[in-house]
């Protein structure tokens, strides 16, 4: 009667404990739903954040190519423009003030002796060949790399105005500008050596018709060589 009586309370105390149960379990369930809603919801604030910041990329990178591609335009316009807008300044050593007097000198005698290394040679050569008053020396000798040559004042014109125009390209390299106006200078040096035509007051003998003196343009800037004691 007793086990009875234990076993029906215990029966009747069966649904408390179930229904507490199931509290118990659908609170904690609730909880994790809630944990797991709210970790969607940071999920997704993430996610819209990111996709805000990749857009802002996005963005900026389109600005900065249109940017560039605006600078690349300026550019071309600017490579197209008038040459003086972007044409480097040559150096001026004063030496195309006298290109003038330098070629009615060169007009005014019959030859000249020009002495340099075959290398400079070559150079003058592949300068002047082009020019309508160039002419192939009549005498070209060669001694220990060095050339010996006489040119006409012809093509000493020719030679002079190829090199007065190296100089002044601004497309010249250096290294070529420097030696057009080494070559250039020294021409002139010599050229400047000529007496200004006088009015003569005696006839001239001769001998100095038939030996008149010849201009000697030396481009060698070594030091001459010791006597030997």
């Amino acid at each position: 009667m007793f086990g009875s009586k234990r076993l029906s309370d215990k029966l009747d105390q069966l649904p408390g404990i179930i229904t507490e149960a199931i509290k118990n379990g659908l609170g904690t369930i609730s909880d994790k739903l809630d944990r797991t809603h709210s970790a969607a919801q940071d999920a997704s604030s993430t996610a819209a954040s990111t996709g805000k910041t990749v857009d802002s990329m996005h963005f900026e990178m389109q600005r900065l190519s249109t940017e560039v591609a605006s600078l690349r335009v300026a550019i071309e316009n600017l490579r197209a423009g008038p040459a003086e807008a972007h044409t480097p300044a040559v150096p001026d050593d004063g030496a195309e003030d006298d290109f003038e007097a330098l070629l009615a000198l060169a007009a005014g005698i019959a030859y000249a002796e020009i002495t340099c290394h075959r290398d400079t040679w070559d150079f003058l050569v592949t300068q002047s060949s082009g020019g309508q008053h160039f002419r192939l020396p009549g005498f070209v000798e060669e001694t220990d790399c060095l050339i010996n040559a006489d040119v006409s004042g012809r093509t000493l014109i020719a030679v002079v105005d190829a090199l007065w125009r190296t100089r002044r390209d601004p497309a010249t390299d250096p290294g070529t500008r420097h030696l057009a106006s080494k070559i250039y200078g020294r021409i002139g040096d010599a050229l400047g050596k000529i007496p200004a035509n006088e009015p003569a007051t005696t006839r001239p003998t001769r001998a100095s018709r038939d030996n008149p003196p010849v201009i000697h343009i030396v481009i060698d800037d070594r030091p001459p060589a010791e006597a030997s004691g």
